[in-house]
């Protein structure tokens, strides 16, 4: 693959679709978060985001392989066993909030079914859909 070929030949679509296949940690990105005037616009879209309902943050599927499976997993016992020494100590641990895992359309069309289930099955007794 020749990237000057492409871009002589205006091949622009392929070269986006390169350039977004990039694994998070490269050269490219540091360069754009070290950029002023790019870290001005994305600073103003996480803050905007912020203000909307968004879906919180998760990793990428193509970037969660086993070893950050395993270190997800870990990271949650090491948690667990921080609330469990507070707790003996006497004192009362907060909440801990999972790492999160990748959200995928998969998780939302199963959510979309639980919820089209609830509904169902409240409507049954006499209730609103609403009322979940």
């Amino acid at each position: 693959m020749d990237l000057a070929e492409w871009f002589a030949a205006k091949r622009w679509v392929a070269l986006l679709e390169l350039i977004d296949n990039l694994p998070t940690a490269c050269r490219l990105n540091e360069a754009i978060a070290n950029d002023p005037e790019m870290a001005a616009v994305l600073a103003e879209q996480r803050l905007s985001r912020l203000d909307d309902d968004a879906d919180p943050w998760s990793p990428k599927i193509s970037e969660f392989d086993l070893n950050i499976t395993v270190l997800r997993e870990i990271l949650h016992a090491v948690k667990g066993l921080r609330q469990v020494s507070i707790a003996a100590a006497g004192g009362k641990p907060g909440e801990e909030t999972p790492f999160p895992a990748p959200y995928t359309e998969i998780d939302r069309a199963v959510a979309a079914a639980e919820r089209n289930w609830a509904e169902m099955f409240v409507q049954q007794f006499g209730f609103s859909p609403e009322d979940i």
